[in-house]
């Protein structure tokens, strides 16, 4: 008897120019999950400005007729807080670095923190100043997904859905864990995290504070009173889409499935999922 699929396709969604999905946002320490998840940090100072004396080529204000820097305490001041910044960010770097490759080669339960400051030239208090708590060396505190996430729910065009604009966006975000340039990462980081009760424990509170932000916002767009329900409802639904879709790409990755096989597997997984939302969630929270 033939099988028969008994969800609906999920229906076409206004073509929108939506940020760009990041998927692995959890994940900290393993840039080969398909992005430098700690990128971010380590650019932490602004780029110059289209005014700026590194874009014009004009001296600065109190340089010298000649185009040469300032000299003296000033020139000193100017240039201190770029080189300490530099230096913090390579420090951080580095001790990000050597978390990955011990975590990676012992799991995260049986690497100290002071095992960590040694191998990345540190002491111990350093790793600390960084990252208060050691787990923060594997997820973000703030991960980029919350503001991307956010952001394509904010823009969504009229008539769209929150299922449907938030949905559309993990399914993105968690497709390009099939790359192949991907699948290292994502299977290291699969090990390390299914090793520890602890980064277990501390995922699902990040996925929970996701949650949260998320049924905030839609609770706020639609003027919902305190203890309603369909706002949680909502932005647990799509979380938990998130949730589902990275357990399959880990689970298929440690599997030795990657590249276009997985890709494509995550992709029909994510409609389908999808699907469900919008069949069960497509009238709700529509953008007027």
């Amino acid at each position: 008897m033939p099988r028969t699929d008994p969800l609906p396709a999920a229906p076409e969604q206004p073509q929108t120019e939506p940020p760009a999905p990041v998927p692995a946002p959890l994940i900290r320490a393993f840039p080969a999950d398909g992005v430098d998840a700690d990128a971010p940090a380590r650019s932490a100072a602004p780029p110059p400005s289209r005014t700026s004396p590194a874009s014009t080529g004009r001296a600065p204000a109190g340089a010298s007729e000649g185009g040469t820097s300032p000299s003296g305490e000033a020139g000193r001041a100017a240039r201190a807080p770029g080189r300490r910044e530099q230096r913090y960010q390579e420090t951080r770097a580095r001790i990000v670095d050597a978390a990955a490759e011990l975590f990676a080669e012992r799991g995260f339960d049986a690497v100290s923190v002071v095992e960590i400051a040694k191998r990345a030239g540190v002491v111990e208090k350093t790793v600390f100043n960084h990252f208060p708590m050691k787990e923060g060396l594997v997820f973000d505190a703030d991960p980029p997904m919350r503001t991307a996430l956010l952001e394509a729910v904010r823009k969504r065009p009229p008539g769209e859905s929150v299922s449907a604009a938030a949905g559309s966006f993990v399914v993105a975000a968690v497709g390009l864990l099939g790359t192949p340039e991907a699948a290292d990462g994502v299977a290291r980081m699969a090990r390390v995290i299914r090793g520890s009760r602890t980064l277990q424990v501390r995922e699902r509170e990040i996925l929970g504070e996701l949650t949260d932000a998320l049924a905030a916002l839609i609770a706020e767009e639609t003027r919902a009173w305190p203890g309603q329900v369909e706002p949680w409802l909502a932005a647990h639904a799509v979380l938990g889409l998130y949730a589902s879709l990275l357990e399959l790409a880990r689970d298929r990755v440690l599997a030795g499935v990657s590249g276009p096989e997985l890709a494509g597997e995550l992709r029909r997984q994510g409609r389908r999922g999808l699907a469900l939302l919008q069949f069960g969630l497509a009238g709700y929270a529509k953008r007027r």
